[in-house]
């Protein structure tokens, strides 16, 4: 299975858990000027965040600290998790034409 395949079904096994803290998150920014749009926002972008994070630390093997210094302490975003499989996939992919 390669490491797209791994990072989906990761995802799906622990979606429930990732979108919870996600709500969770996001719920602690509600105050009284904030609109249902802001909050879906903001819930999709938590969504996004931990599932990345997730997949970078059960999929990648990335530590928390390397995961939590990511853009600059800002965390991992799907693209940054992308750039690292395609990266992982193409390594892998090297090391086979060199046996």
């Amino acid at each position: 299975m390669n490491l797209d395949e791994q990072a989906i079904n990761s995802v799906k096994e622990y979606f429930e858990a990732i979108a919870q803290n996600a709500l969770d998150d996001a719920y602690e920014t509600i105050d009284d000027d904030i609109t249902f749009a802001q909050f879906m926002e903001t819930l999709f972008q938590k969504i996004n965040q931990f599932a990345s994070e997730h997949v970078a630390a059960e999929v990648l093997q990335l530590s928390s600290k390397a995961i939590e210094n990511y853009n600059s302490g800002s965390g991992m975003l799907v693209d940054d998790v992308q750039e690292l499989i395609d990266t992982h996939d193409e390594l892998e992919m090297d090391e086979d034409e060199d046996e």
